[in-house]
């Protein structure tokens, strides 16, 4: 009993004759794989002449002054730029990074507003949106000079309204000599104050709005300075709008007229003023009229100045990444380039 025991327990320890003929067999078989394999230098997804460097799969355009990337105004800016902006407006309480546009601090609530679609744009985003733009032409200049187009500049929105009050006056008879080139608006066409550009020296293009006072709608302005052209912007409004429009531009090339003779030393004499000649161009039609009246006619003036003839891509259907498209523009514009996202102050 004894020795059947000790020969079970023998058996289940050793291993039998045939359980070593198929680890002789499966060696055999690795062997005989290896010596056939191909050489994996020679696999077809690895035969290149070179190897190509790591790096994304869609790298971001390179930005040089003959780029037009960073001053399309359809062109998506780069994640990154959107992920400051985000991160600017949740800092709270002792972790809130100040804000300065031209020495005047901007509050969240003028991007939240800006990327409302239920709200239109006020003055101070025109101003802005504006300044924004005089910023680019000075930083792509090569660009604009490159696709010959005149040199511009936006002025703000009280400087029109500024010279149509002066219409009146300088109309009537007056013993003392009357001059338009006193106070804001004299500073702004001798290039005193921002955008900092001599008129008929710097710039020969001038882009700007009016205000409808009835209708509280802004209308787009360009003025050439050299072909003594004015041409307006708007997106479908009224009849009764377009001819109170074209009663304020009619003074308001008089007056352009006289501030250029006076600005070349010439007496001001409104029987001989240069004539402008006025047009309308007309864009996208909306369905939110109130809400997007006043942004697509920045837009339009922003293709205008970029010589861009189509404005199709301007309509309700873009408007939302437009909006936030311009508040990421603004933000990264006038932000501190050191600012980053995850940095607190």
């Amino acid at each position: 009993m004894t020795e059947k025991i000790e020969e079970e327990q023998t058996q289940s320890v050793n291993p039998s004759e045939g359980d070593g003929d198929k680890k002789r067999l499966r060696l055999s078989l690795k062997e005989e794989e290896k010596a056939n394999a191909q050489p994996v230098d020679l696999l077809p997804f690895l035969q290149r002449e070179e190897k190509r460097s790591i790096r994304p799969r869609n790298p971001h355009m390179p930005v040089t002054p003959e780029v037009i990337l960073p001053i399309d105004p359809f062109v998506t800016p780069e994640f990154p730029r959107f992920s400051r902006l985000a991160h600017w407006m949740d800092l709270r309480g002792i972790y809130r990074v100040p804000f300065y546009i031209n020495g005047r601090e901007i509050e969240k609530k003028f991007f939240q507003k800006m990327d409302d679609a239920e709200k239109n744009l006020n003055k101070e985003h025109i101003n802005v949106a504006f300044e924004m733009l005089n910023c680019k032409r000075v930083e792509q200049g090569a660009w604009f000079r490159n696709n010959n187009l005149p040199a511009a500049c936006f002025v703000p929105v009280r400087f029109l309204e500024v010279v149509g009050y002066a219409y009146e006056s300088v109309r009537k008879p007056h013993k003392k000599k009357q001059t338009l080139l006193e106070g804001c608006v004299g500073e702004l066409v001798k290039g005193l104050i921002h955008p900092k550009k001599v008129w008929l020296e710097d710039v020969d293009v001038i882009y700007g709005v009016i205000e409808d006072k009835l209708s509280y709608h802004y209308i787009g302005v360009e003025i050439q300075l050299i072909d003594n052209t004015i041409t307006l912007f708007h997106c479908g409004l009224p009849k009764a709008n377009i001819k109170r429009a074209l009663n304020q531009i009619q003074e308001l090339a008089v007056l352009i007229s006289a501030i250029k003779m006076e600005l070349l030393g010439e007496e001001v004499n409104f029987k001989i003023s240069v004539h402008f000649k006025l047009s309308l161009r007309k864009g996208f039609q909306r369905q939110n009229f109130h809400t997007t009246v006043v942004f697509f006619v920045v837009k339009m003036l922003e293709c205008r100045s970029l010589g861009l003839k189509s404005m199709a891509n301007i309509n309700d259907e873009t408007t939302m990444d437009l909006r936030s498209k311009l508040c990421c523009e603004i933000f990264d514009q006038f932000m501190d380039k050191d600012f980053q996202e995850g940095q607190r102050k």
